[in-house]
């Protein structure tokens, strides 16, 4: 069974983090397929050789060679010239006929001992044949020294075995001229191996880092390079994708800061022009008529007044938005007991909660929770969310508070149970100059930077915001420092 883990412990090997260490190691392999080869073909040849020639001189002292209808008629000078002996036996495996052996006639060999010696597995020096008589009535047993196969000389006084060592000459020839092409197959076919590894380690990655530098060239900032490599070229993908990610963020920042910044000054002319428009037509129509009674005059000029308060408002909450959303603010923290901070801030609400027949519920621990924060801004932030509850909801509802720690961190959680906020708005009802009230005439005079300041100002404390609520069922203001 193939053991998976070394498997891939090799291919990780050759996965090198480094381009020249990846490199040597390509060269490495290039070199031990060359000795291989080299090794192979010589091998090859040595064994072509040894088999061809001394075949010849073996298979002419083989039993089945030698061997004649009537064992008496075999010729045995040569395995007496040779030291080598020859026997014939019959069924019983008992020696009829000797020539040159150490066992006499009628000795009868075991079963075993007779098969290993004609599987040559006696391994006393001799190398044994046997072949059974035509006639399936005795059996011939030839052995020869193994010594006798480590020369041409035996072989070759012989005309037979000259001839056919002449032939196996002759197909050497043939064999030592088609060498060269074999060894030309096999050069190419490891150069075109190499050239293919190194295809697919550095040409084919670099051709698709191009493609992506090409596409992001054009403007198709999604572009992203996938290469499977650990080496310099994996570190520059992962630098190239980084890069490309980067640029889309900054993109679709840069677009959506953009489209902000004209519906910023759409709304901020639309806020303004509306008050403005008041002040200057009853302003003018006063300027021009002298004659208006007293009292409708005093009417004009509080409907001037307010107007110019909603101007003044709207200038005051882009000053304060401007100020907080600027990098170079900075907020002035101090150490203070939060959870004092809290009772205060909440204490200054309640009879305004009261005149306006809203209910509260607080859930303040009286416990000393010393924290670092800017008291003015994170009462300014609160205060947004909790007017805004006041302000967009009927009286009846119930607004809680609730301060708990997290991980050493304070959770501040404003809840009401009035109408909710419409899912449209859920994903940028802390963007700047958004209203629930998409007429932008609403009597309660919103300007939508409220919780666009709170957000930054929590933010600015190194914490967040989130609102979490179903529609019609309030809204869940979770605050953490």
């Amino acid at each position: 069974m193939i053991n998976r883990k070394k498997v891939k412990k090799i291919a990780t090997y050759f996965k090198s983090k480094k381009m020249e260490t990846q490199l040597f190691k390509n060269y490495i392999l290039f070199l031990i397929i060359l000795i291989a080869i080299f090794l192979l073909t010589m091998g090859s040849l040595l064994f072509y050789f040894s088999i061809n020639y001394m075949g010849a001189t073996r298979d002419n002292t083989k039993a089945l060679y030698i061997i004649k209808e009537n064992y008496k008629d075999i010729n045995v000078s040569n395995f007496i010239k040779y030291k080598g002996y020859v026997e014939v036996l019959d069924k019983n495996l008992v020696i009829v006929m000797e020539n040159g052996s150490k066992h006499k006639i009628g000795f009868k060999y075991s079963q075993k001992y007779y098969k290993d010696m004609i599987t040559n597995n006696l391994k006393d020096g001799y190398f044994y044949t046997s072949k059974h008589g035509e006639k399936e009535d005795f059996i011939l047993i030839t052995a020869m020294p193994n010594s006798i196969f480590d020369t041409y000389a035996w072989g070759l006084e012989h005309k037979e075995q000259l001839e056919g060592a002449n032939n196996h000459k002759k197909s050497g020839l043939t064999f030592l001229r088609i060498f060269p092409f074999i060894i030309f197959i096999f050069l190419i076919s490891t150069m075109v191996l190499y050239s293919k590894l190194t295809s697919r380690i550095f040409v084919k990655p670099l051709k698709k880092l191009l493609e992506g530098v090409n596409t992001l060239k054009d403007g198709e900032y999604s572009a992203r390079v996938e290469i499977n490599s650990l080496n310099e070229i994996g570190q520059l993908k992962d630098a190239f994708n980084l890069m490309a990610e980067k640029i889309q963020q900054e993109k679709l920042l840069k677009k959506k800061a953009e489209n902000n910044r004209k519906r910023m000054i759409l709304n901020i002319s639309h806020d303004l022009r509306n008050p403005l428009t008041s002040i200057l037509g009853y302003s003018e129509f006063l300027l021009e008529n002298d004659d208006v009674l007293e009292e409708d005059k005093n009417k004009l000029l509080k409907v001037i007044n307010n107007n110019s308060r909603r101007a003044n408002d709207l200038i005051q909450e882009l000053f304060e938005f401007s100020r907080v959303e600027s990098t170079e603010y900075k907020l002035d923290i101090v150490s203070h007991d939060i959870g004092e901070f809290l009772r205060e801030l909440i204490a200054g609400y309640v009879p305004v909660m009261e005149q306006k027949g809203v209910k509260y519920q607080f859930d303040i621990s009286e416990d000393e929770v010393e924290f670092s924060f800017d008291r003015k801004n994170l009462d300014r932030a609160l205060s947004n969310i909790i007017l805004n509850s006041m302000k967009y909801n009927s009286p009846g509802i119930t607004i809680s508070i609730k301060f708990l720690m997290d991980a050493g961190k304070p959770v501040i959680i404003i809840e009401d149970d009035g109408i909710g906020i419409s899912k449209e708005f859920e994903g940028n009802i802390f963007d700047p100059f958004v209203r629930v009230d998409t007429t932008r005439n609403s009597r309660n005079g919103g300007t939508g930077l409220g919780l666009a300041i709170s957000k930054s100002i929590i933010e600015k404390h190194g914490g967040n915001i989130c609102l979490v609520q179903d529609k019609g069922k309030g809204c869940k203001f979770i605050i953490r420092l």
